[in-house]
């Protein structure tokens, strides 16, 4: 049974078969890149012109090589477009005519879309050999409705009519231009296909994050970024990147900047800066997480002896010698503030602290008719024996209150009494 199953051939996935012997690379006028089509004939050379047969209907193309054997490329053995026929006087003239057509296509879809108010730009339009049908190409920003303009437009050219939709990359690819380096740009020059380009392969390229100067013709991320991506890959290997926090002989360091084709870094600190090789950044420092390399101050005493060299550290904040506005008008000075991280913070929560409002003098008239006959006594028994409980401070200026219950009151009383 298990070596019937081995010899049992493979149905699922049959290897295609060619269906010629040849094969022969055809490229058009409005193409940038080359296709390959099967062919019988052995007596097409380069520059020769074809009739080919495509997906889009029937084309003229030049021969970009000779014939080759399906066998000796095994990408070819898949079944591929024919090759119709040498292209004769007839095809040529035919061609030819259909330029001058398609220009005058052109003319008259343009003059629709503006009657319509379609929002859409037309871009290119090509008729096949044979006539049979007509390509526009367009690009818009948004799907279009063109049902009235198939209608208007079918009823002028009387062929098939078919309209395409390209990006800004097509766009830029069709109409060509100059880069920002001067030259043709790569996508109508040379490219045949648009690569997926995206705003990491800057960073490893160390490059500043613009936009502006990152963007083609298109509005695209420029191809070029993809050229030399794999080449910064492989020499920013294993580097700390830029801004990290590294230890060099034994003091802290920030990378403030790299550069690849100098072979150079850039380390700094508060006290001075470091240039290395990328190599010696690679092997001898080491990344540090957590740690902040702290900046050039003016005041040079007030730093911390308990960190490495060039190390602030951020747990840590100088406090406060002068008084606020608010110390002045309470007549703090500067002298009176505690100076300790721990009381600074005490006299800060205290300051927020929401004070009781000073009890308004009631009027005799209101103290008759709203305020008990000994009111008054008893609030100043009760501020008298509130202060009596308060905790002592030595610092003059501040009143420090206490929120103790009575029952915690009775007690201390009576451990004092004891």
């Amino acid at each position: 049974m298990i070596e019937r199953e081995a010899t049992k051939p493979n149905t699922a996935n049959p290897e295609p078969k060619a269906n010629y012997e040849y094969s022969v690379s055809v490229r058009f006028h409005n193409s940038g890149r080359s296709y390959t089509f099967g062919t019988n004939m052995t007596d097409l050379k380069p520059g020769d012109k074809v009739v080919v047969e495509t997906a889009q209907g029937v084309e003229l193309g030049v021969c970009q090589s000779g014939c080759t054997k399906v066998t000796r490329c095994p990408g070819c053995r898949i079944p591929q477009k024919p090759v119709l026929r040498k292209a004769d006087a007839m095809d040529i003239t035919d061609y030819e005519e259909n330029i001058e057509a398609a220009r005058e296509a052109f003319t008259v879809c343009e003059a629709e879309i503006k009657d319509l108010g379609l929002s859409m730009h037309l871009l290119s339009s090509e008729y096949m050999l044979d006539r049979s049908k007509i390509l526009f190409v367009y690009q818009a920003e948004q799907r279009v409705d063109f049902r009235e303009l198939l209608k208007r437009l079918g009823s002028r050219l009387h062929c098939r009519i078919e309209l395409r939709q390209i990006g800004e990359r097509d766009k830029a690819k069709m109409v060509g231009g100059i880069g920002l380096c001067g030259m043709e740009c790569c996508c109508a020059r040379f490219k045949t296909k648009s690569d997926v380009i995206s705003i990491n392969m800057a960073k490893n390229q160390l490059l500043a994050l613009n936009t502006e100067k990152l963007s083609g013709m298109c509005g695209k991320l420029m191809c070029c970024l993809k050229f030399e991506d794999a080449n910064y890959k492989e020499l920013t290997a294993g580097l700390p990147k830029i801004g990290a926090h590294v230890e060099y002989q034994g003091e802290m360091f920030r990378v403030t900047s790299m550069n690849v084709m100098t072979n150079d870094a850039r380390l700094e600190n508060s006290e001075r800066y470091e240039s290395i090789t990328l190599d010696e950044l690679r092997e001898n420092t080491v990344v540090r997480k957590g740690i902040a390399v702290g900046r050039k101050s003016r005041d040079r005493s007030t730093k911390p002896t308990h960190v490495a060299p060039g190390v602030r550290d951020v747990r840590e904040q100088r406090a406060s010698f002068s008084a606020t506005d608010s110390e002045k008008s309470r007549s703090i000075s500067a002298e009176s503030k505690d100076t300790s991280h721990q009381k600074n913070a005490e006299l800060k929560n205290l300051r927020n602290e929401k004070k009781p409002h000073p009890q308004k003098e009631a009027s005799p008239a209101s103290s008759r008719n709203h305020s008990a006959p000994n009111s008054g006594n008893t609030n100043r028994r009760r501020n008298e024996n509130r202060r009596r409980n308060e905790p002592v401070t030595n610092n003059p200026n501040v009143t420090v209150r206490s929120f103790k219950s009575s029952r915690k009151k009775a007690e201390e009383a009576a451990k004092g009494n004891s």
